[in-house]
């Protein structure tokens, strides 16, 4: 028996180096959506400084070559302050603007610089990291997820069990849990694809499992046995997992099994999720790779700005 084809999976490459691998849907979301990423914004940015600032105490640059510093202070000169003040974002971080967002904005500047993007794609992850606009709500009720409701930060994933970079995120995810104890909630939201053919039923399984109790066990079965995923399969990893079998199956059919499903799935359609694994931290999409040092770099940030430092 042949293997089912895969969804398209995708390496999406900006300036010559990888934004992220995704799958993605054979067809586009409710709404004709195509891709989930805004088009370059067209924002005005700072009028160029007279005698531009190329210091800025406490922000260390000496990673960067001359030329990759020549970039990182012209943008850093033109592009507006995150705080919204009608300065540069330079001139916001050596005056010390109350938001205190425009040291951290500019150390990711200076990253994204130094991982070799454009400048146009630097300037545009900036406005997405920090844009006041692009912050959204992702509803997650009843959604499974790890980690304090109180927690200062809170990571939801849009996941397929069928996506092989989704299996390729989730022990990364799962390092920077340890990175951040009590501080991160870990949210799954089930986004099965349509040229997935067992993504669905797992997508069951997992919910069917966490009804006794077994879910990020299942999950994580799941995953790491992605490439075998037919009914018997699935039975097989339930009695690892020590479930009762007919609680499992009728569980798995069950018509809430499926509408929290189909919740998930309308949540990620509006806010046009197109692939898989798509991340939002506090509400913000990480259109970044999922690597563990910028992923706990963003979280450290958010956590301190909740904290006032």
């Amino acid at each position: 028996m042949s293997r089912p084809r895969f969804a398209w999976c995708v390496v999406l490459l900006l300036g010559g180096l990888g934004m992220g691998a995704s799958c993605r849907n054979t067809r586009a979301p409710a709404g004709g959506a195509s891709d989930p990423r805004p088009a370059p914004s067209d924002a005005p940015r700072a009028a160029a400084h007279p005698a531009e600032i190329t210091e800025i105490p406490g922000l260390d640059v000496a990673d960067l070559s001359a030329s990759e510093r020549e970039a990182f202070w012209s943008l850093a000169n033109e592009e507006l302050s995150t705080c919204g003040d009608p300065v540069s974002l330079a001139a916001c971080a050596r005056d010390h603007r109350p938001c205190r967002t425009c040291v951290p904005a500019l150390r990711f500047l200076s990253r994204m610089v130094r991982d070799g993007r454009s400048r146009d794609d630097a300037s545009e992850q900036l406005r997405l990291r920090y844009g006041a606009t692009n912050a959204a709500t992702v509803n997650t009720t009843g959604a499974p997820a790890l980690g304090p409701e109180s927690a200062p930060v809170t990571l939801v994933e849009f996941s397929d069990y069928e996506c092989p970079h989704c299996a390729h995120a989730i022990p990364i995810i799962r390092q920077v849990e340890h990175d951040f104890p009590g501080r991160l909630r870990v949210v799954h939201m089930n986004f099965p694809l349509s040229g997935h053919t067992h993504a669905l039923a797992a997508a069951r399984a997992g919910l069917a499992a966490g009804r006794q109790g077994k879910f990020w066990e299942m999950h994580d079965l799941l995953f790491a046995n992605q490439r075998s995923l037919e009914p018997a399969d699935i039975d097989r990893l339930a009695r690892q997992l020590g479930l009762d079998l007919a609680r499992f199956h009728s569980d798995a059919a069950s018509a809430e099994v499926e509408a929290a499903i189909q919740a998930t799935r309308h949540e990620g359609e509006r806010l046009e999720i197109s692939g898989t694994p798509t991340i939002y931290i506090n509400g913000r999409r990480y259109e970044l790779p999922v690597e563990r040092a910028m992923l706990r770099d963003w979280i450290q940030e958010e956590i301190d700005a909740g904290s006032g430092r």
